[in-house]
């Protein structure tokens, strides 16, 4: 039960901030905003493919490649939206700390892989990495139209991190699983990021 609220809310969240994002898309025809729907999309049908396989199965997937690679396509348009949002008038911020973030990733990837899914385990942290070391070369280098869009993409980061290891941590389907709580709050954030997407994206027309 509580895993089906779970994916409720997310489908419903990330449901409005497709529709929300495809219009903006359509109307405005602007390459930012076809970023964040492909972004949105495609991390939405990765949940839906997961809450279909456990409605009709009662059971979440063991191979679960489908929803997965949605979830990667969805993190690689994401890097892309920040990439593409850099002042090219400011230069690249010299930022070591960048590296913290792959060590990060990789350094738990690790941990995940002892579980078993080499490859896609792999293929996470790498472009998790990619998202979480533009998010922090952005704060750095001082885009203050974007700064509150890197602060939620990083606690995007993180929390994703947090359900991983939840999942890890604890099999069970109880309403005490960490797990479920962790995942409604990714919904949340993912909404606030649009939330903020949205204004760093209107600022940037009246600039």
């Amino acid at each position: 039960m509580i895993e089906s609220i779970d994916n409720y809310i997310q489908l419903a969240i990330l449901g409005i901030c497709s529709g929300a994002t495809l219009y903006k898309a359509i109307t405005k025809q602007r390459r930012s905003w076809v970023l964040v729907t492909l972004f949105y999309v495609a991390f939405f049908f990765g949940s839906l493919y997961w809450e279909l396989f456990y409605m009709f199965k009662g059971d979440t997937p063991a191979k679960f490649y489908v929803a997965e690679f949605s979830w990667y396509v969805s993190y690689l348009f994401l890097f892309l939206f920040l990439k593409y949002q850099k002042d090219p008038d400011t230069p690249a911020p010299r930022c070591r700390i960048k590296w913290l973030i792959p060590v990060f990733a990789g350094g738990l990837s690790i941990y995940y892989i002892t579980f078993g899914q080499i490859v896609s385990n792999i293929t996470s942290a790498i472009l998790m990495s990619l998202v979480g070391m533009e998010a922090v070369k952005g704060l750095a280098s001082g885009n203050r139209r974007m700064k509150h869009v890197y602060i939620v993409t990083l606690i995007f980061f993180f929390l994703e991190y947090l359900l991983w290891t939840s999942s890890c941590l604890f099999e069970d389907g109880s309403v005490l699983n960490p797990y479920y709580y962790i995942d409604i709050l990714i919904s949340i954030v993912l909404f606030v990021l649009l939330l903020y997407a949205q204004k760093a994206l209107r600022d940037e027309v009246t600039e």
